[in-house]
């Protein structure tokens, strides 16, 4: 079965600054397309959706540039999420304008994790958030599970938005951690304008010793509260190599879709991610 993979990313560490990666850490690398494409020589994915790789603000064009030059050579890269500043941004409506402009860029993100309690409902980050949507875009939202209550908060102020919970929201796999996050996943998807990525869990669990039914627990608990018609699978490549790789992740997707339909496991793998990222316009 055919595959889009909704959070792919690649960076060059030579080009771009990324704030985040530790020198001589195994990020502090380029992690390019051709790294990708041998990555995922196994799988069928079939068209890819790139995602800000959280590099310092003023090489988010730079980056969205560079991406579209990808996609001239791999054609399967047909959408963007693109960085947005949202806070201490005096020149936000016009970055926003020249995204609009890229038919590519289809939402936009900036990054709640590491950042404080209460960053995310501050009335600039809830503006930029609204200033994105006026413009076509959707907001993604990378949090860690701590910060989901938060994240609810920041939806119910915007349901005008469509958002994507990206990674499940992170939950404590490695420490087991089930509560609050279970209850405020159910409450996160019981608001019509948020979609959920089953993408990234592996990493939040224990690098080396993870086990398959540890993190299809917390996958299955995702699926069931965004049902069929609102999960999207997502590889979080690179990342995911440090616990196991794109393959062994793609083959533990297969075994959570495997009990269900045909059509469900269609709509998690393609057709929920060709729509909600308008890859046919």
């Amino acid at each position: 079965m055919s595959a889009i993979d909704t959070h792919a990313h690649f960076w060059d560490v030579d080009a771009f600054r990324y704030p985040w990666i530790d020198k001589g850490s195994v990020f502090d690398r380029t992690y390019s397309l051709e790294d990708y494409q041998r990555a995922s020589a196994e799988i069928p994915i079939s068209r890819i959706v790139f995602v800000e790789c959280d590099a310092h603000p003023e090489c988010s064009l730079s980056e969205v540039k560079w991406i579209e030059r990808l996609a001239a050579t791999d054609r399967r890269i047909q959408g963007i999420v693109a960085h947005a500043q949202l806070t201490s941004n005096n020149h936000l409506g016009a970055e926003l304008d020249i995204l609009a402009s890229m038919p590519i860029v289809k939402g936009v993100r900036h990054n709640i994790q590491n950042n404080p309690a209460g960053f995310s409902v501050q009335t600039a980050f809830v503006h930029g958030v609204k200033e994105a949507h006026l413009r076509g875009f959707h907001f993604e939202l990378c949090l860690k599970h701590q910060q989901l209550g938060e994240a609810i908060e920041l939806v119910k102020q915007c349901p005008e938005v469509r958002f994507v919970l990206d990674h499940c929201a992170k939950p404590d796999i490695r420490a087991g951690g089930r509560e609050p996050w279970l209850s405020q996943l159910h409450e996160i998807a019981t608001m019509p304008n948020v979609v959920c990525k089953i993408s990234g869990l592996v990493t939040e669990a224990n690098w080396e010793t993870w086990k398959p039914d540890e993190v299809l627990w917390y996958a299955q608990m995702a699926g069931e509260a965004f049902g069929p018609s609102r999960i999207m699978f997502g590889s979080d490549w690179p990342v995911n190599e440090v616990a196991g790789g794109l393959l062994k992740w793609f083959r533990l997707a297969e075994a959570l879709a495997a009990p269900w339909s045909t059509l469900n496991r269609h709509k998690f793998f393609y057709e929920n991610a060709e729509a909600f990222y308008r890859l046919n316009t």
